[in-house]
């Protein structure tokens, strides 16, 4: 059983090329750790046109200056300029080398939009240890274009309210579409039911999730979940943004339910960097 420690899976996010993934799965066959793994994508799902989820970004990523941009997370766009993102995501990355893609139905195609990074910023409590404060935010050099005559894009509003237990959220992207493998190439989603704190912190313990997190899949047959490659990406209720992918044990495996960043927990942050932003 490979476990990955929340630490390795930023740092593999951080220098994704196919070598890099296939070192990083030797290395960590030898390691047991006794962390919880990180490995966010969609599993169980089917694809869907990115029309559905015009708020939905690929954060792309390339090792060297003129090397190919690889798929690394994906995020939403939350105002005219930034995109929302998990920590993890954008931890040490170099700027002139990420690129968000929205209207993209590809993972790697050549469909979509392009707008190159600026800066980003991650929340100063994140941990890598624990996955607390898995937020993040990346800016863009130029405006989203959200001209209707032009454009499917649009923002995403921040859910205030927390779904009940068991209503069905969606989570959607390009991520792995089973636990070890392969990518899916299209865009894909799939539905999950909230599960409740207190059920959650008995499968994971009391110090693995914190009131800054979301649980959510189904804890007794497994089968749809989000993997790894969906990091950062939204789940979503009645349109609005509730969580974003953030870490879990395995995917989609019975027993455990994905782990999301619970967004309204964070608002005020997200707020007040874009306002310093604006400023």
């Amino acid at each position: 059983c490979v476990l990955k420690t929340r630490l390795e899976i930023a740092m593999q996010y951080i220098k994704h090329t196919i070598t890099l993934w296939l070192l990083f799965a030797c290395c960590t066959a030898l390691a047991a750790t006794t962390r919880s793994e990180i490995q966010p994508f969609i599993i169980g799902g089917h694809e869907v046109d990115i029309i559905k989820h015009p708020y939905l970004v690929s954060i792309r990523y390339r090792l060297t200056a003129d090397g190919p941009y690889w798929h690394k997370c994906a995020g939403v766009i939350i105002s005219e300029k930034a995109v929302l993102t998990a920590a993890q995501c954008v931890r040490e990355i170099e700027t002139e080398r990420v690129t968000i893609v929205a209207a993209a139905n590809q993972r790697t195609g050549g469909d979509g939009q392009q707008y190159p990074a600026t800066k980003w910023i991650e929340h100063p409590k994140f941990s890598t240890r624990t996955g607390d404060y898995d937020i993040g935010l990346i800016f863009v050099d130029l405006p989203f274009q959200f001209d209707a005559t032009h454009s499917i894009l649009r923002t995403i509003n921040i859910r205030e309210k927390l779904p009940a237990v068991n209503q069905l959220a969606t989570v959607a992207g390009w991520g792995y579409r089973e636990e070890f493998g392969p990518s899916s190439y299209n865009l894909e989603e799939t539905k999950v039911p909230i599960v409740s704190r207190s059920q959650c912190i008995s499968i994971y313990g009391s110090g693995e999730v914190t009131s800054r997190m979301i649980c959510a899949g189904y804890v007794r047959g497994g089968g749809q979940d989000s993997c790894q490659g969906d990091t950062g990406g939204p789940l979503v209720y009645a349109g609005e943004l509730v969580g974003l992918v953030s870490w879990g044990f395995g995917c989609a495996r019975p027993g455990y339910p994905s782990v999301y960043t619970d967004v309204a927990s964070l608002k005020s942050w997200i707020v007040e960097e874009l306002e310093k932003a604006q400023a």
